[in-house]
């Protein structure tokens, strides 16, 4: 870039009236504008380029769909994950419909929260998929006998904002296997 002076100048003749009886030389230094323009193409090079919200197209992958709703949940199994407290007055855990099944704990080797070692069948929670099971046949029992109350495989998950996502993974997987296939995430709004 320039710093002044220097560079390319063009020179243009000034055409008044009369036939041009006065003419008068400007000169144009095109350096600076260059540079100005250079600037400009970079920047917008730049704010257009790799935006890491924006996802390669891919055909063979189809997004999952969303929805926002404000319906009461219905006679949907809910598993609940709350942290221990600050103060130790609460133990925390992990609750299916209300009912404590594991306790939530603070892992004594990095000091995140956990469950306790004893509670993992794999890569999934044990306790939780036979519970969760247990609810599924009782769905499909139910559905047996009345057909208009069909098994969805939805379940509801209510947890504390604080609880890691390392920590829910494992919730989910054990949902998932346990034939509930849809999650719903119980979430409140900002308003």
């Amino acid at each position: 870039m320039s710093a002044g002076g220097g560079g390319q100048q063009v020179k243009a003749s000034k055409f008044g009236r009369g036939g041009g009886a006065q003419q008068k030389e400007v000169h144009l230094n095109l350096t600076p504008m260059i540079d100005m323009m250079t600037i400009l193409v970079v920047y917008l090079v730049m704010s257009f380029s790799a935006d890491p919200a924006t996802l390669a197209n891919s055909k063979d992958i189809t997004l999952s769909q969303i929805q926002i709703t404000q319906e009461k949940p219905g006679e949907v199994p809910t598993v609940s994950v709350a942290p221990p407290s600050a103060d130790g007055s609460s133990m925390g855990g992990l609750l299916l419909d209300g009912k404590p099944l594991l306790p939530v704990i603070i892992n004594p080797k990095d000091g995140n929260l956990d469950f306790p070692d004893s509670a993992y069948s794999g890569f999934e929670l044990f306790h939780l998929k036979e519970a969760l099971g247990k609810a599924a046949e009782n769905a499909k029992a139910i559905e047996s006998i009345n057909p208009t109350k069909k098994f969805k495989g939805e379940v509801i998950i209510h947890t504390d904002r604080a609880i890691p996502f390392a920590v829910l993974k494992p919730v989910m997987r054990s949902a998932g296997n346990a034939g509930f296939r849809t999650l719903k995430i119980a979430a409140k709004g900002l308003n």
